[in-house]
Formats: C-alpha cells, structure tokens, sequence
C-alpha cells in the first residue's frame, strides 16, 4: 500500500496549490497541471483523514443515536442535579455508563488520528476501533 490514502479509481481530489484551487481533478490531471506530488499527497491523506472521520461518526451514531445521545445528556444532567446521598443506584449506574459513553466516544476520537497516519490499515474493519464497552451498550438501549 502507499503512504497515503488510495484513491479509489475514479475519485478526484480537491486542493489548493500557489494560489489556485483544483476542485474534482484526477491525479493524472494535477500532475499535467504541474502540482507537486507532495501537495498530491497531501490531498490524499485529507481524504483519508475525512473519509475515516466519517466512518467514526456512522460507528458513533449506529451505538447511540443523535436522540439517544440527547435522551442520555438529560437524565444524567438531571441526576447530577442531585446530591451524591439521594440517587438511587440505577441512577448511580446511569451516571457511571453515561462516563463510559464519553470515554468511549473521546476512544473513538483519537482513534481517528492513528488510523489516518496508518494507511495499511484497514478503517473498515471493527476490529480497527475500540469496542464499544457493555455497560454503553446497556445504556443506550433504555434509551
């Protein structure tokens, strides 16, 4: 595999180089226009970059929901609002899992960073992203 982010056969590349933006272009054509490999590369590892964020996101989203998420931010708002003595342990546990959740999703996070500096590795995979823990898992399904 190369150094950056194998552009699927048809694909083109955006960037901008001494002064002039080159939307939607081949490879082929931006080496004709006379762009530098290195800023060629460039554009391929933001693609990379971009299309594995994206994959974060739709792994994210597929756990939780952007209505679970907003389900799970106002219970545990609404359970810390109490004191530590008046929650009852499935509130103790909410506010536990939903710390979990966060972590997990900051995991995900930067897991981002590692997968586009590494091209030999496949973003795909699930074995390429932290797991989503159990005790998230069991949290957004009451949600």
């Amino acid at each position: 595999m190369s150094d950056y982010y194998e552009q699927p056969e048809g694909q083109s590349l955006s960037l901008k180089h001494a002064g002039r933006s080159f939307i939607a272009w081949s490879e082929v054509d931006l080496k004709a226009a006379g762009v530098p490999q290195a800023a060629i590369d460039g554009a391929k590892k933001g693609a990379r970059l971009t299309t594995i964020k994206d994959e974060c996101r739709k792994r994210i989203y597929a756990q939780a929901s952007a209505e679970t998420q907003m389900n799970m931010a106002t219970a545990a708002a609404a359970i810390a609002g109490k004191s530590t003595s008046d929650r009852s342990a499935d509130e103790a546990t909410l506010l536990t899992s939903t710390k979990a959740a966060l972590d997990w999703v900051g995991a995900m996070r930067a897991k981002v960073v590692e997968l586009a500096d590494d091209p030999d590795i496949n973003f795909t995979l699930d074995a390429s992203w932290p797991e989503c823990p159990p005790e998230v898992v069991a949290l957004t399904e009451q949600f």
